[in-house]
């Protein structure tokens, strides 16, 4: 099995296992997924709740804002499945808006845990030993 189908092994593990929501980073890039958005294009907080938004799929009235991106996480009722992305190049997001994108994914995670349905951030190019290194 080459590292590439480990890494999507890994995260399909995740995305079974609801208890198991959170952020994740990921060894490498290259995952293959619409689910994916290039931290290279995300320098601002506009820039980062756009892709937010077209990645997952959030509704017009979306107001592109961290209250909204709260809200709109925490319902997704205009969406089946597993709700989750993959972020290459997290590195390149600055610091300020990573951490808020980190804290409000983290809690959204934790409530779509207590309701059993997957809700996972993984992110790729990003060396902080406080986020699990999922493979």
């Amino acid at each position: 099995m080459s590292l590439t189908q480990d890494i999507e092994k890994a995260v399909e593990d995740v995305l079974l296992r609801p208890e198991l929501n959170g952020v994740y980073r990921l060894s490498r890039r290259g995952f293959e997924s619409e689910s994916r958005l290039d931290g290279r294009c995300l320098a601002d907080k506009r820039a980062l709740l756009t892709g937010l938004a077209q990645v997952l799929d959030f509704p017009d009235y979306f107001g592109k804002n961290w209250d909204a991106l709260e809200e709109c996480l925490g319902d997704m009722h205009w969406r089946e499945g597993p709700i989750w992305l993959v972020i290459e190049y997290a590195n390149a997001i600055p610091q300020g808006l990573l951490d808020t994108l980190l804290e409000i994914f983290s809690e959204q995670a934790a409530g779509w845990a207590d309701a059993q349905r997957a809700c996972s951030l993984f992110l790729c190019d990003l060396d902080n030993s406080a986020i699990p290194l999922l493979a």
